[in-house]
């Protein structure tokens, strides 16, 4: 295979990486939220995945210099909580989630690389997109763990 072969394939490869992520974040906004009512894999929750897991990692930091996109294509954003009320909480739940399976899909989108690309070069997609969206999902979790600590040490009294 010649260079520029490679050079064509890696630009069909962005393009579809960046679509199909697009599209999924475009469409993300309109899921049931019943989708969104609970933790399933990849979602759920680790034992080992605590507050000083996240610390030590330093996801606060992290998380002020990556970009919120959530609003974009209807969704909300995730940069501060909507309010303390037990229905704000359960809905800004729902968003986090919402926002960590468009990440988790965006790095499952690179399995179709496989179909069309030499497996060294759809591997390196893998590795380079999961990698990009990592620190997203890192925040999120990190989010979504501190957010259900809040739901459960308020007991549903806000």
């Amino acid at each position: 295979m010649t260079m520029a072969r490679y050079v064509v394939l890696i630009v069909i490869d962005i393009a579809v990486v960046i679509g199909l992520s697009v599209g999924i974040g475009a469409w993300a906004p309109r899921w049931p939220a019943g989708w969104l009512s609970h933790d399933t894999f990849p979602l759920a929750l680790m034992p080992w995945e605590k507050p000083a897991f996240y610390r030590r990692l330093g996801v606060a930091r992290l998380a002020r210099r990556l970009p919120e996109l959530g609003s974009t294509f209807g969704g909300a954003s995730k940069t501060e909580l909507p309010g303390r009320s037990a229905s704000d909480l359960a809905r800004y739940l729902r968003e986090v989630r919402r926002a960590e399976w468009v990440h988790w899909l965006s790095c499952a989108v690179t399995i179709v690389l496989f179909t069309f690309n030499p497996w060294w070069l759809a591997l390196t997609f893998v590795v380079a997109v999961t990698v990009g969206n990592l620190p997203f999902i890192l925040v999120l979790r990190n989010n979504r763990l501190r957010l259900i600590r809040i739901i459960e040490m308020d007991g549903g009294r806000t």
